[in-house]
């Protein structure tokens, strides 16, 4: 049985600094919003129900679950019925799941509770040394909602295949319900404001106060209770902030002795106290060397207990997966701090320089690019501006936010600059925003954000307003406890199994079967050059040009029109001969892949294969940052990801079953018969100083997310002795 614990108790709280410069205009964030977790490990699950509906938990978020109800992630689900839930007088636990990070399958199934399901647990101390004896609450409820994985078309998903909403005991009105521990939670921005109201001496009682006051709540009608803001004050009673520092800066220097590929930089202050410190782990060092053209730099969050801003920087592998590149923490958030991490990041990476650098909306970071790295472009990821948009204008535009949101989406989609600010002028307009200050700073900074502005830089098609946030990268790792000394530790524990996650995502996307679409020789010929990832946006692209009609303008030179529109399009140009091609939307140089335009141009010209020029190595499967070695790790690694495409594939009709089921018996026999040397100790992967505080860190058992993780192979073990095919076949049928 697993515990379910708060979103919010994690050390890192998000930045509310707004970038209209007002002290009092603060950027609102949902208190229940989850970061979108991109969990490449779920790409391989068995089709539960094909045609289930895709429903976030942001729309009808106090509507009944039913079975068929789809969410993008597990937690999504939880958060859902945790909504429903709280509307109806309850609150819920997650109870038993089927499958773990080692598995195969990985986390298929998880059921989700009314906390008074059950019975009462056995107290783990001894009777005469309670402190007090609580009557449990539990009274066998058998209200739950059961989810399990789904696939389809690669994309994975998890379906609601059970639900009951019959309870055995009174719910709790909306006064009673709110008491409960599930929604007893201190947010991370009032636990800022709670540490800054310690340090300027004021009492608990005139804490809660002055809480209640600013948040406009009633007295006992926070989110949280005295006794609630009492422990949170004790558990940061601990944190010395003028020798955690020093601390750091100790066990920085201890990874660098055990690992010289460790690389990390730092300044002191006046008073020789740490001032700002950034570091890199060797993956993140070799990652930047492939895929270094295009950097995330994220800086919205702090660490709360010790009021530092914290950085992280971050990109995307030719698989699409999420790699760590490096960290940053800084004293505070002046433009000469940022300068300083812009200048560290390039010398912690060989002084090698990004193409791109997307971040926040920080006027101060783009003050400090500026000035450290001129030639290199910065552009605002969509995904921030999103972001504060319903911050910013959901009040203010009241029943109009939604269409508001719609014409922002469609307006940034355009492809043409001027179009933009034509369309965007409109929209101001339309919706009496023309002296919102807000609106001015998106107008004036358009050119860092917006679509059309941005065709010709490498952005690695990052131009979506999904988001990218460092938050699952630490979910589970760091907490409100985590202190400084150990936060290169545990930083180095997430990032390892992040790697993990994306090496096992890297295999299963190539045992993946590549469906050709067009039956275009140029598709095949893409297919097997290409990753997956890289193939699936060169082929949305081929598909889109059978909508184009050529017109040949000039020799070599055509106009490429949609075939709907009699004006506009676009110029391609194309020199077989040189092997060169140009087109006037600049698709290529925004994410390396050829657009349909000039796709369409090399059909008619009847190219039955692209130049290399134009399949980048960064696209390739080659470039792969998996494996790292050929040792029994990947070997471990590589059969645990076929075998998962095996169970999928074979569990689909009961003839490929018995199919599979009579080769694997033959196979298993003859491996068996196979010599038995031992090459564990020869062929092992070798160790890094990394590796090794990672592990020392798992043995310790502080995380038990981590340990059954690292615990594989017992696991692994046990399931082979005792899963038979059948039971196999069993996860993959319809509920």
């Amino acid at each position: 049985m697993k515990k379910m614990s708060s979103k919010n108790n994690g050390c890192l709280t998000q930045r509310r600094r707004c970038p209209c410069g007002d002290e009092q205009c603060c950027i609102r964030l949902d208190e229940n919003e989850e970061d979108i977790s991109m969990d490449p490990s779920a790409l391989s699950e068995p089709n539960l129900m094909q045609g289930a509906q895709h429903i976030t938990a942001e729309a009808t978020a106090v509507d009944a679950p039913y079975v068929g109800k789809s969410f993008r992630t597990d937690d999504e689900a939880q958060e859902y019925y945790t909504n429903f839930a709280r509307k109806n007088g309850f609150a819920i636990r997650r109870e038993r799941s089927k499958g773990n990070p080692a598995h195969p399958l990985g986390v298929y199934k998880r059921e989700l509770v009314c906390h008074r399901a059950g019975v009462s647990l056995p107290r783990k101390t001894v009777e005469l040394k309670r402190q007090r004896n609580k009557k449990s609450s539990r009274c066998r409820c058998e209200a739950q909602m059961i989810i399990k994985k789904n696939v389809l078309k690669g994309t994975s998903c998890w379906i609601v295949v059970h639900f009951s909403n019959e309870h055995n005991h009174e719910l709790l009105d909306s006064e009673e319900v709110r008491h409960l521990p599930a929604y007893r939670n201190i947010p991370p921005a009032v636990r800022e404001r709670i540490l800054f109201l310690s340090k300027a001496g004021c009492t608990v009682n005139l804490m809660m106060r002055a809480l209640e006051m600013e948040r406009g709540a009633k007295p006992g009608h926070l989110t949280f209770t005295e006794r609630d803001l009492r422990n949170f004050l004790q558990a940061n009673k601990g944190i010395d902030r003028e020798t955690e520092g020093s601390e750091l800066l100790k066990a920085c220097k201890a990874m660098r002795d055990k690992s010289s590929d460790f690389c990390y930089d730092y300044t002191l202050d006046a008073n020789e106290k740490l001032e700002h410190i950034a570091w890199s782990y060797p993956d993140g060092v070799h990652a930047y060397k492939v895929f270094g053209d295009v950097v995330i730099f994220d800086t919205t969050y702090r660490l709360y207990a010790y009021d530092r801003p914290f950085g992280v920087w971050f990109g995307m592998d030719n698989y699409g997966n999420l790699i760590f590149l490096g960290c940053v923490l800084l004293q505070d958030e002046r433009p000469a701090s940022f300068r300083w991490a812009l200048q560290s990041f390039v010398s912690l990476m060989d002084g090698k320089f990004p193409q791109t650098i997307m971040t926040d909306l920080d006027m101060g970071l783009r003050e400090a690019m500026m000035s450290e790295l001129p030639n290199t472009k910065h552009a605002f990821g969509i995904w921030y501006v999103t972001h504060r948009l319903s911050s910013w204008f959901s009040t203010l535009l009241g029943s109009q936010y939604n269409s508001f949101m719609n014409a922002f989406h469609q307006v940034y989609s355009l492809e043409n600059e001027n179009d933009f600010v034509q369309q965007w002028g409109h929209m101001v307009n339309e919706f009496g925003l023309a002296s919102d200050r807000h609106i001015a700073i998106l107008s004036l900074y358009q050119s860092y954000w917006a679509l059309p502005f941005l065709h010709g830089w490498f952005l690695g098609g990052l131009t979506t307003s999904s988001s990218m946030s460092i938050k699952p990268f630490f979910r589970g790792f760091l907490n409100a406890q985590t202190r400084l000394r150990d936060f290169v530790e545990q930083v180095g524990v997430a990032i390892e199994l992040q790697n993990q996650a994306g090496e096992e995502a890297t295999m299963r996307q190539n045992y993946q079967n590549v469906k050709i679409k067009t039956c275009m020789p140029i598709e095949e010929h893409c297919s097997s050059i290409l990753t997956p990832y890289a193939f699936d946006m060169f082929q949305k692209e081929l598909i889109s040009s059978t909508q184009f009609a050529v017109y040949e303008s000039q020799r070599e030179t055509y106009l490429v029109r949609h075939r709907l529109k009699a004006d506009g399009g676009y110029i391609v140009q194309c020199f077989p001969s040189e092997q060169e091609l140009c087109c006037s939307c600049k698709g290529f140089e925004s994410c390396g892949i050829l657009c349909s335009h000039t796709l369409r141009v090399l059909s008619l010209k009847n190219c039955f294969m692209l130049p290399d020029r134009y399949l980048l190595m960064r696209w390739r499967r080659e470039s792969s940052l998996f494996p790292k070695s050929s040792g029994y790790n990947y070997r471990s690694q590589a059969l645990r990801s076929l075998s998962s495409i095996i169970i999928q594939e074979s569990s689909i009709t009961k003839d490929r079953f018995n199919y599979v089921q009579w080769h694997m018996s033959k196979l298993l026999t003859h491996v068996r018969n196979m010599p038995t040397v031992d090459e564990a100790i020869s062929d092992m992967e070798t160790v890094t100083s990394v590796d090794t505080t990672v592990s020392n860190r798992r043995s310790r058992a502080r995380l038990r997310k981590v340990k059954s993780v690292v615990e594989m192979s017992n696991e692994t073990q046990e399931l082979s002795k005792t899963q038979t095919f059948s039971e196999t076949l069993e996860l993959s049928e319809l509920p």
